[in-house]
């Protein structure tokens, strides 16, 4: 689907129009081949790119082809997903291009931000705020419940350890995003002709990413203390369930070999006293308390 809108200073809000006009901007969400195909035509755009920006393994980069910039950079979607977020900077057009909706694109419509379609420059830096907000929301969120597991007092539950998985492997794919969008912000201020506070707003975006990344390993390094941790506990109780295990059989097998002993059918001591039986039980009785005292100064139960 593509859709136009426009926006100049002095204008209340965004508004939508029907074409592609100069100072414009055309937001495209799940394009058609033939929509894909239209946009490259009339735009002049790189159509290899443009399906590029629909691919959600296509790292962050810096393309110039031709006449327009492609800024290829990660939006995080509600579903704490990330998609592939293209930005095409054309001489009198700005592009924005991605699988799914947008998950900021609600707040330029209804005004939020001060967004201006003619300003190709400034809407880039907006939009890159944007992105970078949802980001640092979705980072935060994990953040917070990696440390309220990590100060849990009771033990995590299974679905808290799977949980907690899937927030490592989202951690991991959110720590490369960060990286690569670090690169590509750096390369940007150096290769787009940005004024200087403009360049200043994105050396300050540039920042915020790095805090982004840093939080994203804080969170990581947590997970990793937390399995861990679990692991060595499970590894104890496994140890210790063996040892008793182990008390018990040798417990059961001292009774076992005395009654099996005076089972056979031979001439033994004691074969023809009345009280035998009774010699049999004390005889259990002070070998299984002699090895479990034994057992216990050992500290193996």
């Amino acid at each position: 689907m593509i859709t136009y809108y426009k926006r100049r200073i002095g204008n209340k809000k965004i508004r939508q129009i029907s074409s592609i006009e100069i100072g414009g901007w055309i937001n495209v969400v799940n394009p058609s081949q033939q929509e894909i195909k239209k946009l490259c035509k009339k735009l002049e755009l790189d159509r290899r790119s443009l399906l590029s920006g629909l691919d959600k393994n296509e790292i962050p980069r810096l393309d110039f082809i031709g006449k327009n910039t492609y800024l290829f950079t990660k939006d995080i979607l509600p579903s704490q997903k990330t998609q592939t977020f293209l930005i095409v900077i054309g001489k009198d057009f700005l592009l924005t291009l991605s699988q799914d909706k947008p998950s900021f694109l609600n707040k330029i419509l209804k005004g939020k931000v001060e967004f201006f379609t003619t300003q190709k420059l400034k809407s880039l830096i907006e939009i890159l705020f944007l992105i970078n907000e949802g980001l640092e929301k979705a980072t935060v969120k994990i953040v917070r419940d990696v440390q309220i597991k990590r100060l849990k007092k009771t033990e995590l539950s299974e679905s808290d350890l799977e949980a907690l998985l899937e927030e490592e492997d989202f951690l991991n794919r959110l720590i490369s995003s960060y990286q690569y969008i670090v690169l590509v912000y750096n390369r940007a201020v150096k290769k787009i002709p940005f004024l200087k506070e403009d360049k200043e707003l994105l050396e300050d975006l540039i920042e915020e990413t790095d805090q982004g990344f840093n939080l994203c390993r804080s969170a990581l390094k947590n997970i990793s203390n937390i399995r861990e941790y679990y692991t060595i506990v499970l590894s104890n109780r496994l140890n210790k369930t063996i040892s008793i295990l182990t008390v018990f059989t040798v417990l059961i097998s001292l009774p076992n070999l005395i009654a099996g002993i005076y089972g056979m059918n031979i001439a033994l001591p004691f074969a023809e006293d009345s009280l035998a039986f009774l010699y049999i039980t004390i005889s259990s009785l002070i070998g299984l308390i002699f090895f479990i005292l034994y057992f216990k100064k050992s500290k193996i139960i």
